[in-house]
């Protein structure tokens, strides 16, 4: 042939496996065509569109389209770009624009291939964490893009140990410890900080730390309160957050050690952080506890210690003539008395041991200054000013109190469980039980119990002197004709 030069197969045009290029001349015969076309520097390979004779290739993002060389198996007789020969793997061109391939047959015919070279888009760097929340809890976090650090405050008492984040990246992925986490899907546990890394298109990365922390608790309560003395007892009264304490008849209440527990944060006395079992404080009068929550709130509980109750079974009128429907139990404040967790309890003589069968709870009526009177009574007695007087539930209607013989009024402290004072009328009651206790007690002061009450003549069992008290019933009572509920017996 004219052109010198040598058939080749269309497959073996290249060697790519580092070796020099393989320069294939167009292969003659048959009707002119382009049947692949290719790049080695860098490496893309052309897909060729026949019915258009359109080839189009991608070569990576940067790369100088402006002396490209291409690899190509043609048929024919000669390939030209813009007049010039081509040279299969050393002929350099422009691909800046569209080039056109000519493919010239021996007998005069041509194909012309329009070869397109096309920059792949650079990689994406974009690798930022933009939004970052929980559902359950809701909570949105703040993300310190400087840092790279991400914040989120949920509520006091949630579990962080089981939390689903939900987020936006700008990345292609997003792990933790390797695990490629999913918005809304993958469970973590966040009760340390945890490092997000998000890895962009280009393969680079960033890391965020991820730090959740649990709001301060509002809880602040006293949940336990005693006294280290000897036999001292307390209970708490929530609903007015008062703590009523009992210490033994005679304890020193000037420097006592509380030992408590509480829900928050610290407990305060005058500004002073309070320990327990350490901090002594000065119970003659009532000290109040501040507790202070882990969100800086606090309330405060007053306590109030009481070492011995002076409050006396005063006067007691429980037989009238005729219908019994004014009877009264008088009881006279010695000292300064608060009533809470005081009962007087109705014992019935007539059984062996005496059975409680009525309670009166004093709880709400406060307190009662040194001095002062409170009378139980029905809407028919008249009370002696300034007294107190309380109708117990029931108390509406007649014979509330029984008679006798042996039967016994008591007050009973329910705190420090222990009688206060007791007096048994027309005849003693050593042994009686009263609802919560296991052991009898004894309802008689002394030898012998109080004089009788009269149904046939007016009159009431009433300490003489006024207010004396020998711890013996049958010498403080008598039976006095004149009737003085809520004043001095005569």
């Amino acid at each position: 042939m004219s052109t010198g030069f040598v058939r080749v197969s269309a497959m073996a045009f290249v060697c790519l496996c580092g070796c020099a290029p393989v320069v294939l001349p167009p292969a003659d015969g048959g009707s002119p065509a382009l049947t692949s076309f290719a790049f080695l520097t860098p490496t893309a390979q052309a897909t060729i569109a026949e019915e258009e004779r359109t080839v189009r290739l991608e070569v990576p993002s940067g790369t100088d389209l402006s002396a490209l060389v291409a690899v190509y198996v043609a048929s024919g007789a000669r390939v030209t770009v813009a007049g010039v020969d081509q040279v299969s793997g050393r002929t350099a061109n422009n691909f800046s624009n569209p080039v056109e391939y000519v493919v010239a047959g021996s007998d005069g015919s041509s194909a012309t291939y329009v070869v397109r070279v096309s920059v792949r888009a650079p990689l994406a760097q974009e690798k930022s964490i933009t939004e970052f929340a929980f559902r359950e809890p809701t909570v949105n976090a703040t993300i310190d893009e400087t840092r790279h650090s991400i914040a989120a405050v949920v509520p006091h008492g949630t579990d962080r140990s089981s939390l689903v984040a939900v987020f936006l990246s700008t990345g292609i992925r997003v792990t933790v410890d390797d695990t490629e986490q999913v918005s809304g899907v993958t469970i973590n546990d966040f009760v340390e900080p945890r490092t997000y890394v998000v890895t962009a298109e280009d393969g680079s990365s960033s890391s965020y730390i991820v730090e959740v922390q649990e709001a301060p608790g509002a809880e602040k309560c006293l949940t336990s309160f005693s006294l280290l003395c000897p036999g001292a007892t307390a209970v708490i009264d929530e609903a007015q957050r008062i703590v009523h304490a009992r210490a033994a008849d005679g304890t020193g209440l000037s420097s006592l050690v509380a030992e408590f527990s509480i829900t928050g944060a610290s407990v305060r006395v005058a500004g002073r952080v309070q320990q327990s079992g350490i901090t002594a404080n000065d119970f003659t009068s009532p000290v109040e506890y501040e507790v202070i929550a882990e969100d800086g709130t606090s309330v405060v509980y007053t306590v109030k210690v009481v070492a011995g109750l002076a409050l006396l079974v005063n006067e007691v009128d429980v037989d009238q003539v005729g219908v019994d429907n004014s009877e009264f139990i008088e009881l006279l404040a010695v000292e300064n008395v608060d009533l809470w967790g005081i009962v007087v309890i109705l014992l019935n003589g007539s059984v062996t041991p005496g059975l409680e069968y009525a309670r009166i709870d004093l709880s709400a009526l406060g307190a009662l200054v040194q001095g002062s009177y409170l009378v139980l009574a029905g809407p028919l007695v008249q009370v002696l000013p300034p007294a107190l007087k309380h109708t117990p539930p029931g108390w509406e209607s007649s014979n509330r109190i029984q008679n006798g013989p042996s039967d016994a009024v008591m007050i009973w402290d329910t705190i420090g469980r222990k009688v206060i004072d007791t007096v048994s009328y027309a005849g003693v009651l050593h042994r009686a039980l009263i609802t919560g206790e296991q052991a009898e007690l004894d309802a008689t002061e002394g030898s012998s119990g109080a004089a009788a009450d009269s149904n046939s003549a007016i009159g009431s069992m009433a300490r003489f002197p006024n207010g004396h008290d020998t711890g013996q019933n049958g010498i403080d009572f008598r039976f006095t004709p004149v009737l003085t509920p809520g004043g001095p017996n005569p």
